[in-house]
């Protein structure tokens, strides 16, 4: 039986018809379950991905093993200071734990290791967008960044073993006869 259904045959035992205010009583009543669900999942999900038992999560929140039991199942609803030092404890941003929607590209671990490497290293805006700048200076098309030409410039320094035609990384010789060469004296 839904929560419509629910809020029909209480309606029906209490006054005889059903009312405007009971059904919308019983939609409230489930979409907050589903918003409590949501957000026990979340927090069961970041308190996993950064390696806490619920014992260090609830240390770190300060609240007890059975109370982050019963939020992680939606069972208890947390008050906003709760919610408040799980973010500290997960040191995210209090906004993340309510990241539904987001969590279908957002929650692959390449871009959380992104976003890890920039909350650790507690990265402003500023290096953040100068961060973002080397990687399109990396990653964008090959037509605006063409690659390194195959043939050495002009006037450039050419490796001195015979036969090579590649440009010198350092001592005469490029990457491959410097690195070998290396190893050798090794």
């Amino acid at each position: 039986m839904n929560s419509r259904d629910e809020a029909r045959v209480t309606s029906r035992q209490g006054s005889g018809k059903i009312g405007d205010s009971a059904l919308s009583r019983a939609d409230g009543q489930g979409k907050s379950r589903d918003a409590l669900k949501d957000l026990a999942r979340r927090i069961r999900l970041l308190r996993a991905r950064h390696g806490l038992t619920q014992e260090s999560f609830s240390a770190r929140c300060g609240i007890s093993i059975s109370f982050a039991s019963l939020l992680e199942r939606g069972a208890r609803s947390p008050s906003y200071e709760t919610l408040v030092r799980i973010a500290q404890a997960l040191e995210i941003p209090l906004s993340d734990l309510f990241g539904a929607g987001r969590e279908s590209s957002v929650d692959e671990p390449a871009y959380q290791r992104l976003l890890e490497f920039a909350r650790r290293r507690r990265l402003s805006r500023l290096q953040i967008e100068r961060w973002l700048k080397v990687g399109q200076a990396l990653f964008d098309d090959e037509k605006a960044f063409p690659a390194a030409p195959s043939q050495p410039r002009a006037g450039s320094p050419l490796c001195q073993e015979d036969g090579c035609n590649r440009p010198v990384l350092a001592k005469g010789m490029c990457a491959s006869h410097y690195h070998r060469a290396r190893r050798a004296r090794l």
